[in-house]
């Protein structure tokens, strides 16, 4: 069995991860105890979460948002890998598989399962039950995750504890996406149950109590589960607090334990004073301008390195972010593979130098149609700057705020806008960030420059080192910026604030990824 660069805190394997370095932020001045372990979880405790989201439905395979969905679903579902806190990072490793092997040309991956997991209604997780489940997620009519297995040809339950999956082409990202919302494994008793949505069927630690779609969510301890580690609370209830002030007040009043924090909130989630804790993970989420080059204009490369030039990033952080967003101009994020100390382009703030590359282009009178989330902050303050640093080098922008599912629809058929603004969140691979950013219509709808998909591509190859692997996806990052893919902005980090009984709020791994709470391992103690 092949786990290249193996480096963990625990037992745990790398692959090209997304993201690296252990440690973000220290905690606050203020923070809780730092003394706080598993040993000191109250196991009648009642974990209390603040989120920004509101929770859905919770059938895995038809959600809007897999990211959305992952802290609301991740306590019913067990998925056969997961990303785990590693040595340099956050790393891929076993689930409710105990480990898996590629095949000789890379194109098939056989898992081997472990043996004492059961699903909530009794029945056992075995590779029949794998396979059904994910023919499901890439069959069910309307599911929202069949694109994520459009490398997928076949499953094959090998015997009870072994199954293959075989793709039409290299597929090192696998098992990756299997550690998401998209690789959740539903109950075989369960699959064609018409009520998935409000009534899940998962093996996960804990069954659902209660679903107030919008509101809040509770869940309860599942006995016998097979990883007692991750189910250190009796309960948990995870609530959607849309406006920043009602979560902190949340907070402070002992309302809830663990509040999610956005860059406006940061000042008085940092000094909140005795009792509390923050913690700042590493810059993950990046807002940037995803441009469409089906238009005639943003298909130069020399328009969109202007309009690169023409953002004023550290103004726009501490103007906007609360100095919480780290000025970031090229297409990967600090601590991706792929993030290049010696970018091709340094796309500094210099508008002079904006203006003169349109003006020897022989561009004038340049109008740019731009959309941005309707009413999603920070993002429609930052179209508003990006607007007007557009401006400032000669350029009218024509711009619109429209609903986020309207929006992305729009710009998916690529043939009525010439960019939109918004924030973008890594994937656990830098493998799967640069695909789902360049190869989704929803945020790269027009052709791709020369070169960038056969970089990528070598990519894809399992038998790679991963220094060889590493390489071609920062040799993609390279064309990425060269060729301005976006107009980047800045990255954000994931940051939450908590009561000083919280355990596990500083090691959540996805966090360090995705920007969401990631509640295996995180309690409250006695």
């Amino acid at each position: 069995m092949r786990f290249p660069g193996l480096k963990v805190c625990g037992a745990a394997v790398m692959l090209a991860l997304a993201v690296t370095g252990c440690g973000g932020q220290p905690a606050a001045q203020n923070g809780a105890p730092a003394t706080l372990d598993a040993s000191d979880a109250d196991p009648s405790g009642h974990l209390r979460v603040g989120y920004f989201l509101p929770p859905r439905p919770v059938d895995p395979y038809t959600v809007p948002s897999t990211v959305a969905a992952y802290p609301y679903l991740t306590p019913l579902y067990d998925r056969l890998t997961q990303i785990v806190n590693g040595e340099n990072g956050a790393v891929l490793a076993p689930m409710v598989a105990t480990g898996w092997e590629f095949g000789p040309d890379g194109r098939s991956v056989t898992f081997t399962l472990r043996d004492d997991v059961t699903f909530s209604d009794g029945a056992k997780l075995d590779s029949a039950a794998v396979k059904a489940s994910l023919e499901r997620a890439m069959r069910l009519p309307g599911s929202t995750v069949s694109s994520y297995y459009s490398m997928v040809e076949g499953i094959d339950a090998v015997d009870p504890s072994t199954v293959t999956i075989r793709t039409n082409r290299p597929a090192s990202d696998l098992p990756y996406v299997l550690s998401g919302v998209e690789g959740m494994l539903i109950s075989p008793n369960a699959v064609a149950n018409p009520d998935l949505d409000v009534r899940p069927v998962g093996s996960g630690p804990y069954v659902l109590e209660t679903l107030r779609v919008g509101d809040s969510v509770s869940y309860v301890r599942r006995e016998g589960y097979w990883d007692k580690s991750a189910q250190l609370p009796e309960r948990i209830t995870i609530t959607g607090y849309a406006d920043g002030n009602a979560r902190m007040n949340a907070l402070r009043s002992r309302q809830i334990d663990l509040a999610y924090v956005m860059p406006v909130d940061y000042a008085q989630a940092s000094n909140l004073g005795r009792g509390f804790g923050f913690y700042s993970y590493p810059p993950s989420t990046a807002y940037a301008v995803n441009v469409n080059t089906n238009s005639a204009d943003m298909a130069r490369p020399d328009v969109r390195q202007a309009l690169n030039f023409a953002i004023d990033r550290d103004g726009i952080n501490k103007s906007i972010l609360h100095g919480q967003c780290t000025p970031n101009p090229q297409a990967a994020t600090p601590g991706m593979v792929g993030y290049l100390d010696q970018p091709p382009i340094r796309y500094d703030f210099d508008p002079e130098r904006a203006r003169q590359i349109l003006a020897s282009a022989g561009i004038t009178d340049l109008q740019l149609d731009i959309m941005a989330p309707a009413r999603v902050s920070p993002v429609v303050e930052i179209a508003t700057a990006v607007r007007s640093q557009f401006e400032n080098i000669g350029i009218k922008v024509n711009f619109q705020e429209v609903d986020q599912a309207e929006m992305n629809a729009r710009f998916s058929r690529g043939d009525a806008y010439d960019a939109v603004i918004n924030g973008r969140v890594p994937r656990p691979s830098s493998l799967q960030s640069f695909q789902y950013w360049y190869r989704s219509p929803a945020l790269f709808p027009g052709p791709r420059p020369a070169g960038f998909d056969e970089t990528l591509d070598r990519a894809f190859d399992p038998n790679l080192s991963e220094d060889q692997q590493n390489q071609a996806l920062e040799d993609t990052a390279a064309i990425a910026t060269e060729q301005a893919m976006n107009v980047f902005i800045c990255a954000t980090p994931t940051q939450f604030a908590y009561s000083d009984k919280v355990i596990g709020a500083t090691d959540m791994a996805m966090s360090r990824i995705q920007g969401v709470p990631d509640l295996r391992h995180v309690g409250v103690a006695k």
